[in-house]
Formats: structure tokens, C-alpha cells, sequence
């Protein structure tokens, strides 16, 4: 088949309904409404240590509700298994961790799942996939990629204000990687021949510029920063969705991200947050890339997000382990890290940009 007729038979799945703004959460019974599901057997996901205090503003009679004490491909396995039958569709109400488990849920069970995130720190809440680390551990149980884009989302900004700064912060970081994500991106099409699409690439570029543009709103943590920094993120979510991969929100800055959660997992040593070690990879791609790395970092430095190592509280060595392993962590995608770091070329790197 000719590339022009693949192309033709290309679908995207991407969420029907996408809600917003101070007290959406009280739009749950509309919005499984719009998108059929209301009457139907639900399942709702939350945090062992946040979450509890918002189910009563959920009404929904047909839900049960279950407690996720642990993250793991084993609990999203058993889950699975227990509500085969008895389940029609899932909510995943909490961070990053609840919605990944969620979306690995219903995909593994093929039911739909709506979002409804507690916090803005990454761009999974609109993701059709899972984090990297937890994709490898489902890979392990036969588990395939998952690829489930919610079939709703429900961001109550009112909600996501109430989490302590530092996770918007660690989405804005997030965000400034998507600029690293996509030269990445071009620079596999031009070395390596990939398939590129400019509607995907536009979109990741354009959500990292909406945070660059508004960063003297984003110095206040208002309501006003987290809608600019959660339609940013849904923005993600769609252009992962059209490049049918995270391509274009995921390179270089967070293969060094994965390689710290590796490492941490190796040395026992508890990492940053995701978005706060994807902007500190930011920095160091983009003078790799002959970005305007400074820019960048000034950025990230006039919203008091951290750029050292020392700032997360990373020690040197772990940044230059991860520097030197990073481009081993998805063999399969090419970013400006190539072949890998030697250790000085490492050293280096982190000494010029002053990341330790």
C-alpha cells in the first residue's frame, strides 16, 4: 500500500469531551451524559493519600469506588482481572501516577476511562499513553502499549489550584521540553527518515510557547495560571494523539528524565518530579541543539523552577550517569544524544550550562 493510501486510513482517537474551569467536577453526571456512559456501571480510581475528600462531589450512584495503595503493573493486572465483568467505563481522579493507572486499566479491560486530574504536572492527563517507567514494567507481563486517549477530561482549575505550586511549576517544565521534543523530531527526519507531522509538531511547539508567552501571569499562582497551563497540556495530549506516538512531546530532554527514574530505582535515591527533571534536561538539549539555551534557563529561573542539580537535590554523578545512559533508555528514538555521552563530553555539558 502506497504511503499517500496509509495515510488515508489514519484514525485518531482523542477525547470527545474536554471541560475546564472552577468546579468542573460538578459537571460529572453532564459529561458522562455527552459521551453515553451515564446509567452504565463505572469504576472510580483514587490516591490512598489524596482524593478521598472530593468523591462526595462526584455523583455518580452506578460507580463503585476503589482505593489504589500501589502503583504497580501487579495492581493493574489484578483490578483488571476483578472488574472485567462488572465494569463499564473507569475515572482515574487524582495525579499523574492514578490517570496512567486508569488508562492502563481500560485498555487492558477495552472500556473507555474519563480524566480528571488533581493536579498539572504532566502532560499525562491528556496522553493517550502511560509513563515510560510504567510501560516497562507492564511489558514484562505481556501487557502491549498502551494507547487509550480519555474519552473526557475533567480539569477543575479550582481543584489543581489547591496542590502546592511546585506541580504546576513541574508542568510548566514540562512544557519548555516540548521545544527540544520537536527538534528532536526534525532531526530524525532529516538523519533517520522518520515520519513527520507538521499539525503534531505544531501543536507540542505551540503549547510549550503559550507558557513562554505568559510568564509574567504564571509568576501568580491563580486560576488564571493554571487554565493557561492545563490548555496547554490538553494541547499535548492531542498532538500525541495525532502523531499516533509521543514523538512530539517526548525527546531527548526526557530520555535524561526516564534515566534519573532508572537510576533512582537502581540506588534507591528518590527523584524530582517528572516536569522539574524534563526543564533541567531542557536546558542542557538545547545547547546541544545550539539552541538559546540561556533563554531558556532564564525562563525557568524567573518562575523559580529549579535549574542545578543540587536545587532537586540530584547529586552530580547521578546527572552524569544519566547524561551517559540516556540514549539507551528508547533505543528506537533518535534525538540529538545519538550514539550517547561519553562521560567528559557529560561533565562538560553540565559544567557549561551550569546544571552542577
Amino acid at each position: 500500500m502506497a504511503s499517500a493510501q496509509r495515510k488515508a486510513l489514519e484514525m485518531y482517537e482523542i477525547p470527545r469531551v474536554v471541560v475546564f474551569g472552577p468546579n468542573a467536577i460538578g459537571k460529572v453526571p453532564e459529561i458522562l451524559g455527552k459521551v453515553g456512559l451515564n446509567g452504565l456501571r463505572g469504576l472510580i480510581l483514587i490516591g490512598s493519600h489524596f482524593g478521598k475528600h472530593l468523591i462526595d462531589k462526584i455523583e455518580c450512584r452506578t460507580c463503585d469506588v476503589e482505593e489504589v495503595d500501589e502503583i504497580s503493573p501487579e495492581k493493574i493486572i489484578e483490578l483488571s482481572n476483578r472488574y472485567a465483568h462488572v465494569t463499564d467505563y473507569i475515572i482515574a481522579l487524582g495525579g499523574g501516577r492514578i490517570i496512567d493507572f486508569g488508562k492502563a486499566m481500560a485498555y487492558i479491560m477495552n472500556v473507555p476511562y474519563v480524566s480528571i486530574p488533581t493536579i498539572a504536572s504532566h502532560d499525562g492527563i491528556a496522553s493517550p499513553y502511560v509513563s515510560h517507567i510504567l510501560q516497562l514494567d507492564l511489558n514484562k507481563y505481556g501487557v502491549g502499549k498502551v494507547q487509550r486517549s480519555p474519552i473526557a477530561i475533567i480539569a477543575d482549575t479550582s481543584i489543581i489550584l489547591e496542590a502546592p505550586r511546585r506541580y504546576l511549576l513541574a508542568g510548566i517544565g514540562e512544557l519548555v521540553g516540548k521545544l527540544i521534543a520537536v527538534k528532536d523530531w526534525e532531526l530524525a527526519v532529516r538523519v533517520k527518515g522518520e515520519e513527520f507531522s507538521e499539525y503534531a509538531a505544531a501543536l507540542a511547539r505551540d503549547s510549550a510557547l503559550i507558557v513562554l508567552r505568559n510568564r509574567d501571569r504564571l509568576k501568580v499562582h491563580s486560576e488564571e495560571g493554571v487554565r493557561i497551563v492545563v490548555k496547554a497540556l490538553l494541547g499535548c495530549g492531542v498532538a500525541m494523539a495525532i502523531a499516533g506516538s509521543s514523538r512530539p512531546c517526548s525527546g531527548s530532554e526526557h530520555l535524561f528524565s526516564h534515566a534519573i527514574d532508572l537510576l533512582a530505582r537502581e540506588r534507591g535515591f528518590r527523584p524530582a518530579l517528572h516536569g522539574e527533571q524534563v526543564a533541567l534536561g531542557a536546558i542542557m538539549m538545547a545547547y546541544l541543539h545550539g539552541m538559546k539555551w540561556r533563554r531558556i534557563k532564564s525562563f525557568l529561573q524567573s518562575l523559580n523552577i529549579p535549574v542545578t542539580a543540587k536545587e532537586l537535590g540530584l547529586d552530580r554523578d547521578v546527572i552524569i550517569d544519566a547524561l551517559t545512559m540516556a540514549h539507551n533508555v528508547r533505543p528506537d528514538r533518535f534525538t540529538i544524544l545519538g550514539a550517547g555521552l561519553t562521560r567528559k563530553a557529560a561533565e562538560n555539558l553540565i559544567e557549561i550550562t551550569g546544571i552542577a
